[in-house]
């Protein structure tokens, strides 16, 4: 780590301070808004020295973080020394395009660091008041990371949906209780297409929904036994392409109506018995396997189930 780097780090604390007073005023600002700020960036920055000096001393790639963490928190591990600029390729431009797009953007996450790509990274550096270069160097790469701790970081719980764009049926679908992650699940989105607008095929829009209801022996066509009621929600189509309301979004899973297994057909899939990975396959809801969507439910039931978010990004 050099004295550089350090000193980057520590500027960018200073900067947090300094904007916190100039965008809201110190009269109208409580302490402990304040506090959860300079909490969020110092975090941010603290994880950046703690990867750069596992980096700088492993003897090989060392993971700093388990599967069950944040896309920020992998890519801090797999590129927190690396400068990347237009003309950029690899995982760690991957990693950066994700980042991105939890933060409102939508990148197509190829591993290329071209225009498109520099244009998110250019207009997130003016909304959180840093140089506007389109380079990611250490300050940038701090003030995603603490973007991602203050979207994670609200009071109560809340779902989260965390997209895998190379294995949709690989994705992420955590707990979160006060900003720290009570238990994540393998949950897949759609039959593998990444086009939030293709109905029925595609895997969930991007955004924040609300949970209208569950039940535990939910009977329909599609769905039954233990299901999540999510609102309706429009996505955001591609350039010359139309917005459509995606409905009747649930997170479940395949069981029959009362929660058990129906019998195994030899060669064929059944709807309603877990058959394998292949399961986590929807009509562009969120599935998770049986076992651990009534492990949500038990974890929800002990906590009343309390008004609930679904972050999808």
């Amino acid at each position: 780590m050099t004295k550089d780097s350090t000193r980057s780090l520590a500027s960018i604390l200073r900067r947090s301070e300094k904007t916190t007073t100039d965008t809201t005023g110190t009269d109208t600002i409580g302490s402990s808004v304040r506090s959860r700020r300079r909490k969020a960036v110092t975090t941010a920055a603290g994880l950046l020295l703690l990867a750069a000096t596992a980096t700088a001393n492993a003897a090989g790639p060392s993971s700093l973080f388990d599967r069950a963490g944040t896309g920020s928190d992998r890519s801090i591990a797999a590129s927190n020394t690396m400068v990347l600029r237009s003309g950029s390729k690899g995982q760690a431009v991957k990693d950066l395009q994700r980042d991105l797009n939890r933060n409102g953007h939508h990148l197509t996450v190829d591993g290329i660091f071209g225009p498109e790509t520099e244009v998110a990274v250019t207009a997130f550096q003016r909304a959180h008041r840093l140089t506007a270069d389109g380079v990611v160097g250490p300050e940038t790469r701090a003030a995603l990371v603490a973007a991602d701790y203050n979207n994670r970081s609200s009071t109560g719980y809340f779902l989260e949906f965390d997209k895998n764009w190379e294995n949709p049926q690989d994705s992420r679908l955590s707990l979160v209780h006060d900003g720290k992650g009570v238990k994540s699940y393998r949950a897949g989105s759609g039959v593998g297409v990444t086009d939030e607008c293709a109905s029925n095929r595609g895997w969930l829009p991007d955004g924040t929904y609300r949970v209208e209801g569950h039940e535990t022996h939910h009977d329909s066509s599609k769905i039954k036994g233990h299901a999540i009621r999510l609102q309706d929600k429009t996505c955001r189509p591609k350039a010359g392409h139309q917005a459509v309301t995606r409905g009747a979004l649930y997170i479940h899973s395949e069981m029959r109506s009362d929660g058990t297994q129906a019998p195994d057909t030899p060669h064929h899939d059944d709807p309603w018995r877990w058959d394998g990975d292949t399961d986590y396959k929807s009509a562009g809801c969120i599935k998770l396997s049986p076992e651990n969507i009534k492990d949500l439910f038990n974890r929800l039931d002990q906590a009343k189930w309390p008004a609930l978010t679904l972050h999808v990004r």
